[in-house]
């Protein structure tokens, strides 16, 4: 099904996420772990599917994030209004300079309260959607230029939506790292760890090494998206044999980093899809 997402996020799977879930085996589980939530969009899809599953666990070392996606769920009315406060001031100036100061002051403010409703404006209006932060923790990337983000009315329809089905089915948001999460055989594991190429650009890095070790004890199903390939450059990554039943490239649209960087721009994107089952 096609949706929108509140909470735009770097390497958002929306595209994706129905091929993503069409290769998860279709019986009953208990839990189901999402433990790079990001957009949430492959939990989105889940939730319209045929895929039982008792539990929901989604969880980040992105606190920011966790906050957001807790505000949502049990306040959108809050994330509603203040949005559209700040929207309607931002869209009030009439130049590009205004804005820019005025988006640089509601940054300023966030790194220093960690105010989820002004991380939901600025992820809303920041360039290309990128989620990016300095080495002192501090989101650090700019206003989208000519851009005054999603509209109030838009992103009331899609946060009331999402908050009804997170409520429904009790989906859980908890500020952890991935290792953890303590699956057991009859869980599902969806992972969309930072990627290798990306040399933690966004938020942080990974311990591949530590990643490989913790699927190796893993003992029920899981899918890691993971590196891939462009149609200009094989940046697949040499993922352990062991760790995975099946293989696919999936089709991800183009580059938002390569489109910032103004390097071709027609830069088509197939990612790695790595099926385990037990």
């Amino acid at each position: 099904m096609k949706f929108q997402t509140p909470i735009k996020w770097t390497g958002i799977k929306r595209k994706q996420s129905e091929e993503i879930v069409s290769m998860i085996l279709n019986k009953e589980y208990d839990t189901y772990f999402e433990p790079f939530c990001g957009s949430c969009s492959v939990l989105f899809q889940v939730l319209h599917s045929d895929l039982k599953f008792k539990n929901y666990i989604c969880s980040d070392i992105n606190n920011d994030l966790i906050q957001l996606w807790n505000k949502i769920k049990y306040n959108p009315n809050e994330v509603i209004c203040h949005y559209k406060k700040l929207w309607e001031e931002l869209s009030s100036l009439n130049n590009i300079e205004d804005k820019k100061k005025y988006f640089n002051f509601i940054r300023g403010r966030f790194n220093k309260t960690r105010n989820p409703l002004d991380f939901m404006f600025i992820i809303r209006t920041t360039t290309n959607g990128l989620i990016r932060y300095n080495k002192k923790n501090e989101f650090n990337n700019t206003y989208h230029l000519g851009r005054n983000g999603i509209t109030p009315k838009r992103l009331e329809k899609i946060v009331n939506e999402w908050s009804y089905i997170l409520n429904k089915y009790d989906v859980k948001f908890i500020n952890q790292s991935y290792l953890n999460i303590k699956p057991k055989k009859n869980d599902f594991i969806y992972l969309d760890p930072p990627y290798a190429n990306t040399k933690g650009m966004y938020y942080g890095g990974i311990n591949l090494d530590e990643l490989w070790e913790f699927l190796r004890n893993v003992n029920c199903n899981y899918i890691l998206s993971f590196d891939g390939k462009t149609n200009y450059k094989d940046l697949t990554y040499e993922v352990p044999k062991d760790l995975y039943n099946n293989f696919y490239y999936i089709y991800s649209g183009q580059s938002s980093f390569r489109k910032i960087a103004k390097i071709n721009e027609d830069l088509d994107v197939y990612e790695s899809l790595y099926v385990k089952e037990t």
